[in-house]
């Protein structure tokens, strides 16, 4: 119960913040993994950015708010022990994925050093499959789980019967 009371009072402290009031997280945490996103889409024009995608390095949630220098961090962190499980561990696993992309796409981009085509290519592949993912992150922060409303979604052949 007293979890819960705790909550409430969270989400009366975020109100006018960036930390959504349902779900007690921030879309600003993904403007670390921007980072990495504008260094990869740039990569096919100018190789010698696989440098700075080399020495980018994860962030925690927390890490990323202590570094921040936003007025709101330090309740950001405080909030982020108190995010509805529902979201934290949908949100977790977002994040984790993200890094693990990232990790392979270090790797895979390493081994194409010398081949500017490919690496621009590839390098293509990975900054949009990472933005889908803070696309999802996002969605998480604002309260939207995949399993919310599975009616919101369709599959192929309903997409393909609107054409």
């Amino acid at each position: 119960m007293q979890n819960d009371n705790m909550l409430d009072q969270y989400r009366l402290l975020v109100r006018n913040t960036t930390i959504d009031d349902r779900t007690l997280l921030s879309t600003d945490y993904f403007n670390h993994f921007n980072e990495v996103i504008m260094l990869l889409s740039m990569l096919g024009d100018m190789p010698d950015m696989l440098d700075d995608i080399v020495a980018w390095i994860p962030k925690t949630y927390r890490q990323h708010f202590e570094t921040s220098g936003l007025a709101f961090a330090p309740l950001a962190i405080e909030a982020y022990e108190y995010v509805p499980p529902e979201f934290r561990v949908a949100f977790d696993e977002n994040v984790n994925e993200m890094n693990s992309l990232i990790v392979e796409a270090v790797a895979n981009l390493s081994a194409l050093r010398d081949d500017p085509d490919m690496l621009g290519f590839t390098a293509g592949d990975y900054w949009q499959r990472l933005q889908a993912m803070v696309d999802r992150g996002s969605a998480i922060v604002h309260g939207s789980l995949q399993d919310d409303n599975p009616e919101v979604t369709m599959d192929q052949s309903e997409i393909d019967d609107l054409f």
